[in-house]
């Protein structure tokens, strides 16, 4: 899109995901960006659709990177980190809509920031419009959120919201901040624990600094686990209200699925082994398995459900030299103590909350 030197590369990873990435590609060729100047790149992540070739007729201004196999929304990405010179880079699933003024805003608010800010999360707001919830409407339809309930409609007044940035709590699970908050009165502090790779923005020169996405989660909490350890590192990250995007929320994935199951219960393990304190990471690693015995013995969930618990921890298991060399490695670079970042980690909410990480098929496999 730019002839000379560009301020910012955007990323989007698409897998099986032609309409999706179009649609979002139509949203970037919309930006108004004023002054900045933008490089797009689609990473198409092994797709049969015919994505790549259909992504170069219709949009010539894009450079496309084809990987022969699915790398997942980590590898994915990373295949186009690798390469990006642009002083910071915008990732942005392919499920997602980017309102006309995301770019630029992103960017502004990145370079008003403070040098440590490494990255900035977006608001990032469920596709659907709502209205308010009644009496006679059908339980299976109305949603709960925390200003209200709410049900579905083409014509409804109002937004909620997705993500406005990742939160870690107390017991090791990771959740979106905002999650199901109606966006008009939806005010967060600007300075958040992580961001959400739906849609955010980074310093290149973080990035080298830390690494990109630990490619062995293959999906979810990569996000997560970057956050982390850009934390630990030294640097922080703030939430840019002006950077909004439209979310389709799992758009070709069932989080109930044994794949989400497998790889959630999975990366939780993981990326506390990697990042958290001794103590907090045994601690997240002795309730899971309690509750998987608890499943097993109780037979309160389906088998199958136990049998994916089972995996997620054979797996991580595996794993464990990767992420005990990990955790060496990003120990010697921390400049924050482990226990330092824990304490800003959230109590859980008395009605749960959503796991943060979920953004649809941008992550290659959703």
């Amino acid at each position: 899109m730019t002839t000379s030197p560009a301020d910012v590369t955007v990323v989007t990873v698409s897998w099986e995901g032609l309409d999706l990435t179009l649609a979002c590609l139509d949203g970037l060729r919309a930006q108004e960006l004023g002054d900045v100047r933008m490089d797009v790149v689609v990473v198409d992540n092994g797709s049969t659709d015919g994505t790549a070739a259909r992504v170069a007729e219709l949009h010539p201004w894009v450079r496309v990177v084809r990987s022969e196999v699915n790398l997942g929304f980590a590898g994915g990405n990373d295949l186009a980190l690798r390469e990006v010179r642009t002083p910071a880079v915008i990732l942005l699933n392919n499920d997602a809509t980017p309102e006309p003024g995301f770019v630029r805003a992103f960017v502004t608010a990145l370079r008003e920031a403070d040098e440590q800010v490494a990255a900035m999360a977006a608001t990032v707001l469920l596709a659907e419009h709502f209205r308010p919830a009644t009496p006679d409407d059908e339980p299976a339809s109305v949603v709960n959120g925390p200003d209200g309930t709410w049900v579905a409609d083409p014509d409804g007044p109002v937004r909620l919201v997705n993500s406005t940035g990742n939160e870690v709590r107390t017991d090791g699970f990771g959740v979106d901040r905002g999650w199901l908050a109606d966006a008009r009165t939806h005010a967060p502090a600007a300075a958040v624990f992580g961001f959400s790779g739906a849609a955010a923005i980074l310093r290149t020169a973080a990035l080298l600094d830390v690494g990109y996405f630990d490619e062995r989660l293959f999906m979810y909490y990569e996000d997560t686990d970057l956050s982390w350890r850009l934390r630990l590192a030294g640097y922080r990250v703030e939430h840019a209200p002006g950077a909004v995007v439209s979310h389709v929320h799992a758009a070709s994935s069932r989080e109930g699925s044994d794949f989400f199951r497998f790889h959630d219960a999975r990366n939780r393990l993981a990326i506390t082994t990697k990042n958290a304190t001794a103590r907090f990471a045994l601690r997240v690693w002795g309730a899971f398995v309690l509750t998987t015995a608890s499943v097993a013995l109780r037979r309160r969930q389906p088998w199958r459900v136990v049998r994916t618990r089972l995996r997620a921890l054979a797996s991580c298991v595996t794993l464990l030299p990767h992420l005990l060399s990990e955790r060496r490695r990003v120990g010697r670079r921390a400049v924050v103590p482990r226990s330092a970042v824990e304490a800003l980690f959230i109590a859980p909410a008395v009605t749960g909350a959503y796991r943060a990480g979920t953004r649809g098929p941008s992550g290659a496999t959703r």
